[in-house]
């Protein structure tokens, strides 16, 4: 048996009898390491400060997250260790059915009332099951994802039982999709749901779909999820992502309210609705769950400041200046010393005063955020309330000039696809010299793409490559400059080959590179090419 002394474990329970119930349990069996919190908030705020071997939580902690959303949120911040057993503790027999559906299970649950003889049992069966996936975890650790998945792959095809199995296929196809690698990972899905219909490897094959565009096929089979497994909120979460994608706001809110009656205290999610609802030109829908996003979100530190912002702007846009004052004041503190801290509170002074009937001033606030629009730290939703403020000046107020410059810079700036082009369209729908200048400048950037994809057909990429360089250098638009690396990295990879000179394009990879979100897969995978071309050079030399 694994368990003793040096085990450590965190309990996550609201309740403190069954908190000290469960410390004894452990204790009786040698195992004396045990610390525990009362919230999901606390229990997110220890983990990410220390390393625990084993985590029990209850399902239903109170207010804030519950156990399930707990878990989901760790292990998508990366936060939760691979090597971490979790032990969901529950008195709902119905969380069987959302263990069963759920895309991030956890490694084990046990239904009260138990006793420690099975607590240790499934203990030491999650553990069993964590040591064979080990030496995966352990080069995942490193960084080394490419042996990672090559491991994951032998453990697959030698794997003891079908659980095994199954773990060593779902890991291994999440890791693909990380890595790009669509195709391989679709084939794992599918080889799973032809001998089970397994959920989850659904929802895996709806997200294949999602990020290669197909959002139609991805939307009927995120709908089928749905059908057979009901309480699994994660597909709502797609479904509505993909509804967004294609600039169907109001149906996207219809689902996500849905997902919200199955879990109504999920910050995320009603901080998605809200925001959703007010894209949709619902502002007093909009402010409803935003508030209930706030109001369960406030005290947990996972909140931040972008909640705050997009119910100031429902606020401003139904004309609720109530409370307008002072959650203007709760912005400036919880931005703090931000680099966008300067561009937000000007917008949010511009809402401000438009819900005041103050437009000239509102101008003015804008006119002074605009000098930051091709900034790093100005992001997509930043730029949406920013534009969400000028369309609601009146025409006679703002210079033409103006606002050609402002829609050109956004549309240009933050418009990889027809999704973004459609979200810039619903927030300018009712300003028609708006939406032209939106549509002409997204034709200007298509026309331009297009002929970097000329170029590169008729063998001209280190031009195709230095044309889409300066664009992205001018208009800081991260899909042209993860196109440019893309590029430039093909016409390095060949002048290396003929031992020609590439500081040209070294040059211009480093620009690109230094801005461009290190968060993003894509960007993660240009990053591992530039080091295996150096890396390539540095063996052959």
């Amino acid at each position: 048996m694994y368990l003793d002394e040096n085990t450590t474990v965190l309990i996550i329970e609201d309740s403190l009898t069954v908190r000290q119930g469960l410390r004894t349990m452990l204790s009786m069996a040698g195992i004396t390491r045990s610390d525990a919190v009362s919230s999901a908030a606390e229990g997110r705020a220890r983990l990410k400060g220390r390393r625990f071997d084993v985590v029990l939580c209850d399902y239903n902690l109170g207010d804030g997250m519950d156990g399930q959303e707990l878990l989901e949120a760790l292990r998508k911040t990366g936060t939760l260790p691979l090597s971490t057993i979790w032990i969901m503790i529950t008195g709902e027999r119905k969380y069987e059915r959302v263990v069963a559906a759920a895309e991030m299970a956890p490694d084990d649950y046990i239904l009260k009332p138990f006793n420690s003889n099975l607590l240790l049992t499934r203990m030491n069966s999650a553990h069993r099951r964590k040591t064979f996936l080990a030496p995966a975890h352990e080069l995942l650790e490193k960084g080394n994802r490419s042996a990672a998945i090559n491991t994951l792959q032998q453990l697959a095809a030698a794997a003891p039982g079908p659980m095994n199995r199954i773990d060593a296929n779902r890991l291994c196809a999440e890791l693909l999709v990380s890595e790009g690698r669509q195709g391989e990972a679709l084939h794992i899905y599918q080889a799973l749901l032809e001998s089970k219909v397994i959920p989850w490897a659904k929802m895996g094959v709806a997200r294949i779909q999602a990020d290669q565009g197909m959002q139609g096929e991805s939307c009927e089979l995120l709908r089928e999820i749905i059908q057979d497994a009901p309480l699994y909120t994660d597909a709502y979460d797609l479904l509505a992502q993909n509804l967004i994608d294609e600039g169907q706001y109001a149906q996207a809110v219809d689902v996500l309210e849905k997902a919200v009656n199955i879990s109504p205290r999920n910050f995320h999610r009603l901080k998605s609705c809200g925001t959703a609802a007010l894209r949709s030109g619902d502002p007093e829908k909009g402010a409803q769950y935003l508030q209930r996003a706030v109001e369960i979100g406030r005290n947990n530190n996972f909140f931040g400041p972008e909640v705050l912002v997009d119910l100031l702007q429902a606020y401003s846009e139904t004309g609720n200046t109530q409370y307008i004052d002072r959650l203007q004041a709760d912005i400036n503190a919880s931005l703090a010393e931000r680099p966008e801290a300067q561009f937000t509170l000007l917008t949010c002074k511009a809402l401000t005063a438009l819900a005041q009937q103050r437009a000239e001033e509102a101008l003015a606030q804008l006119k002074l955020a605009a000098n930051d629009l091709l900034k790093s730290f100005v992001n997509f939703e930043s730029a949406q309330r920013f534009l969400g403020a000028v369309v609601r000046l009146p025409e006679t107020l703002l210079e033409p000039e103006l606002l050609t410059s402002w829609a050109r810079t956004i549309t240009m700036r933050f418009a990889y696809s027809r999704h973004e082009l459609a979200t810039l369209l619903e927030i300018a729908r009712k300003h028609a010299q708006c939406s032209e200048l939106i549509e002409h400048a997204y034709a200007e950037l298509q026309e331009q793409s297009n002929r970097a994809v000329e170029l590169t057909t008729e063998g001209r990429a280190a031009e195709a490559g230095r044309m889409l360089h300066e664009m992205a250098m001018r208009l800081y638009n991260e899909r042209t400059g993860m196109n440019a690396c893309a590029i430039l990295l093909r016409v390095r990879e060949q002048m290396r080959k003929k031992n020609q000179p590439t500081g040209e394009y070294d040059q211009m990879l480093r620009e690109m590179l230094d801005w461009l979100p290190r968060d993003n897969e894509r960007v993660q995978g240009l990053l591992s090419r530039l080091h295996e071309q150096d890396g390539a050079e540095a063996r052959s030399g």
